[in-house]
């Protein structure tokens, strides 16, 4: 009988993975009202960077304090090992975390299709506040800022306001009385990540020196958002 295989007594030295280019993020393609219809359920790849629980990255804050309520959500870890392998939390509409997965991923996505257009990282305005405030330098996004039907981009912030409310009686997608959350629109946190792009990049934009420039600011963002259905298979697919 032949002797057993015996591992070697030195293994050599083990060769570095390089970190992925991408982090998989699964996201709404519309809104929960959508239930997994016309592809609702997408996966986003966006750029990979080290994360911190929040999500806090090297561009965007996420901050999930709640103003009317006077209290803080426990922020998501996008590092732990049990989220990263399921590519993410799945959709929910009731999940905090989740919501603050989402806005983190559909922000970053569109900031990096701009910095594809520009051919150069976008560069935030610099802030107001003193050098030492927390997220300087950040674009800081609060998922469940205030109980009322807005969300709105503030430049003095430096931040993306998403509100949640009570659905009426009369709304013909959801259930009366049913909580909305403006951070679970896909339109609608492009559309108010475009406002924060522009801004920086043309921070003049802002002052309403005509009724010209609030209406391109919304235009603009509105066709942000539209357009960016068009880089969804799966619901380019369903239409």
């Amino acid at each position: 009988m032949a002797a057993p295989a015996t591992l070697p007594s030195k293994f050599p030295t083990p060769t570095p993975i390089p970190p992925s280019a991408y982090r998989p993020l699964k996201a709404y393609a519309f809104d929960p009202s959508q239930g997994k219809y016309f592809g609702n359920y997408m996966t986003l790849n966006v750029k990979y960077e080290p994360l911190t629980p929040g999500p806090i990255g090297a561009q965007i804050a996420v901050i999930d304090y709640d103003a009317s309520n006077d209290c803080y959500y426990e922020p998501v870890n996008l590092d732990e090992d049990v989220i990263l392998i399921r590519n993410g939390l799945d959709p929910s509409e009731s999940h905090p975390r989740f919501h603050q997965q989402m806005v983190y991923a559909v922000v970053k996505e569109t900031i990096e299709r701009f910095e594809f257009a520009l051919g150069r990282p976008i560069r935030w305005s610099a802030d107001q506040g003193s050098k030492d405030a927390p997220y300087r330098g950040k674009l800081r996004i609060f998922p469940h800022c205030m109980q009322e039907a807005n969300a709105y981009y503030d430049h003095e912030l430096h931040a993306i306001l998403f509100g949640y409310f009570a659905a009426p009686a009369d709304d013909e997608f959801n259930l009366p009385g049913q909580t909305i959350f403006t951070c679970l629109s896909h339109d609608i946190v492009a559309h108010e990540t475009t406002h924060a792009i522009i801004d920086t990049i043309r921070p003049y934009y802002m002052q309403p020196t005509s009724i010209d420039t609030p209406a391109f600011h919304e235009a603009f963002a509105d066709l942000v958002a539209l357009l960016q259905h068009f880089s969804m298979p799966d619901v380019m697919r369903e239409v």
